[in-house]
């Protein structure tokens, strides 16, 4: 007599064809898991950088104008909901802009510098293919432990007796190998979905990168780039032509009285 848990493992894995329908289970899951993160996850954040590209790709030809003339209105609509790693992105980029003498903005950092990479669709999917492969390797342990019981059971003392005896062990091992060897099915399955999440993962994260490298590229078109070391340098060139024209005003003053 089986404990409960042992009597329902092996219930479930003697019928027959029951870890070919587990094996196509998490396979159809994995399928199923690409298009729910597609809809829920990629498709949003695509949609939202297709739409930050857009707004910057609107602007004029002096575009670096323009973005400094509207920027109450584009930084109102970059400030919205948006994914939280582009609402962060933009709130830090946004800090580092500065306003400079011919009425444009300035920024200290290169956009690619201030926002993460958005890469949560290929993250989650690669979550479940790690997943997918320990959910094979169970059911397959699972049916293993239900194989083994089964054979422990026909070739226990007093199972069978006499002739047939010899016969009913032979049936139990070759019962054992068949079992076991269908029950790897479903460690196949999970491998194999653990290799279409990180091909769609792989897929979607090159897509988010050129999307991002786009938006980004566009963003810094519209600020002049001026990082602490060229601000320093173009402090030192003024301080030097302010020193040089005091020098020259100090040496023209005895000039003019001694005149």
């Amino acid at each position: 007599m089986h404990d409960p848990v042992t009597s329902f493992v092996v219930a479930v894995f003697s019928t027959p064809g029951a870890a070919l329908m587990m094996a196509g289970a998490i396979l159809v899951f994995a399928i199923g898991l690409i298009f729910q993160s597609g809809h829920f996850e990629y498709r949003p954040l695509r949609d939202d950088l297709n739409r930050r590209a857009d707004l910057l790709s609107d602007l004029s030809d002096d575009r670096q104008k323009a973005f400094a003339e509207s920027f109450e209105a584009i930084d109102k609509r970059l400030s919205g909901v948006a994914h939280p790693v582009l609402e962060l992105g933009w709130a830090h980029y946004r800090s580092q802009l500065t306003p400079t003498a011919g009425g444009r903005l300035a920024a200290s950092i290169h956009a690619a510098d201030a926002f993460e990479h958005a890469d949560t669709p290929a993250r989650t999917l690669e979550w479940w293919a790690n997943l997918m492969v320990a959910i094979g390797l169970v059911i397959t342990f699972m049916g293993i432990v239900a194989a083994l019981t089964e054979a422990t059971s026909a070739m226990a003392p007093g199972a069978a007796g006499g002739a047939s005896g010899g016969a009913a062990m032979q049936g139990a091992l070759i019962n054992l190998l068949t079992i076991a060897a269908t029950k790897f099915w479903t460690s196949i399955a999970g491998v194999l979905a653990s290799i279409i999440l990180r091909l769609a993962a792989r897929r979607r994260r090159h897509a988010i990168e050129a999307l991002e490298a786009h938006f980004f590229a566009l963003l810094d078109a519209c600020v002049r780039f001026a990082p602490p070391e060229k601000v320093m340098l173009e402090q030192l060139a003024v301080l030097g032509r302010i020193e040089a024209a005091l020098t020259g005003a100090t040496a023209a003053a005895p000039r003019a009285s001694l005149a």
